[in-house]
């Protein structure tokens, strides 16, 4: 039998070993909810973190689709010197429907006159005509209205010469057009009735077969034997390429020249301009009387108004027909021919000539698989344009002789 003070000491002592148990469990308690604590906030806190840096890395290796150049519109600028251009094979397409089917590049519909031709709205490309890898946004820099004013009083009367003299004078025609068009004071409306004006001009005094008396855009040229475009145009000096003296001539084979035949040739040499405000390239042709317009042809930019300004030429062995391309940003390759190619058919690289843009390098004009992208900023800062456009600015622009002007 215990005594009475054993049993009153041993439970005295339960009491006291149990109150001294229960304050270190609860410190135990609560030490793993302050460690659950930290591992549940910084678990957040690195999935947060993973979200945010998986969201860079597809935005930096998102697919440039056009221009040494193409570009997501959310990536980050490229130092355009990083463009890998190779010179592909042999011409595939001369001329419009000529040696490849309509279903390769953007088509037109032809002017009746000839190789210079009027131009639809670019329509949406289809999905399927696009590189497979472009998962880019679809937002794009946003291109800025042209606000719509009147025409000033001189330029309004230089168009209503030029109109009046297009059935009875088209020469006089032209340089009436030409002083409208480079005052600056057309309005929207009347610029765009003057480019269709100037395609009607350009196709009677430069590829009309009929000769005009006292023309001054062509010079005639009988063909001699052993003669080519080819050697034609390094005898006579003509500044323009060889496709341009079949395309004024309307040779389908320009291969096909006979002994005695007459050509027109082209006088004097092509310059460009292209104006950012209102996303034109617009042709001129120099010669002892002055500069003339050719035609104004729709263009993309580069985004976030990266396309640089200044006055260039054509860089020295620069223009290439389906080349090879090396995407800047993602480093996929395209192979000559690649319809996928975000450049298209045709690449005319640029140079500064200013003090202010001798160090610009990378950049050129060239066409685009995305005829969406005329008309906007979508670009890596090179000048993007259909294929059929740009196809005649490569035949027409030369080096050292042409200058390419780019203002704002």
């Amino acid at each position: 039998m215990a005594l009475a003070s054993q049993s009153g000491r041993s439970s005295s002592r339960r009491t006291y070993m149990s109150s001294r148990r229960r304050p270190q469990r609860r410190r135990l308690l609560l030490l793993l909810f302050l460690v659950a604590c930290v591992v549940a906030a910084g678990w957040w806190w690195l999935r947060d973190d993973g979200a945010a840096e998986g969201s860079d890395q597809v935005a930096d290796t998102t697919t440039d689709t056009g221009d040494a150049n193409a570009d997501p519109s959310r990536s980050r600028p490229t130092a355009p010197s990083e463009i890998t251009l190779d010179p592909g094979p042999g011409r595939a397409a001369v001329r419009p429907g000529t040696e490849r089917s309509a279903t390769d590049r953007p088509t037109r519909t032809a002017d009746a006159n000839a190789g210079i031709t009027k131009r639809p709205s670019p329509a949406p490309a289809s999905k399927a005509t696009e590189p497979a890898e472009r998962t880019r946004p679809t937002t794009t820099t946003p291109t800025p209205p042209r606000r719509d004013v009147g025409s000033s009083g001189t330029a309004s009367t230089s168009l209503a010469d030029a109109r009046r003299l297009a059935k009875t004078d088209p020469v006089a025609a032209r340089k009436a057009l030409t002083a409208a068009w480079i005052s600056g004071g057309l309005s929207n409306a009347d610029r765009r009735s003057a480019t269709t004006l100037a395609e009607e001009l350009a196709a009677i005094t430069l590829l009309d077969r009929t000769n005009l008396p006292d023309n001054p855009f062509v010079t005639t040229y009988k063909v001699r034997s052993g003669d080519s475009l080819e050697r034609i145009v390094r005898r006579e000096n003509v500044d323009a390429d060889k496709m341009f003296l079949a395309r004024i001539n309307n040779l389908s084979n320009p291969d096909a020249i006979r002994i005695g035949q007459e050509l027109r040739l082209p006088t004097g040499t092509f310059d460009a301009v292209v104006d950012k405000s209102d996303y034109t390239i617009t042709l001129f042709q120099r010669n002892e009387d002055g500069r003339t317009m050719l035609v104004s042809l729709p263009v993309g930019l580069g985004e976030f108004n990266a396309t640089p300004t200044g006055l260039y030429r054509v860089r020295v062995n620069s223009k290439l027909v389906n080349p090879h391309w090396i995407n800047p940003r993602t480093r996929k390759e395209y192979k000559a021919n690649d319809p996928a190619n975000p450049i298209g058919e045709h690449w005319i690289g640029l140079e500064g000539i200013e003090d202010a843009n001798r160090d610009v390098d990378g950049y050129g004009i060239h066409g685009t698989i995305e005829p969406e992208s005329i008309g906007r900023q979508m670009s890596m800062g090179c000048v993007r344009m259909l294929g059929d456009d740009v196809e005649l600015v490569y035949e027409v622009l030369t080096h050292p002789s042409s200058t390419i002007e780019i203002r704002n």
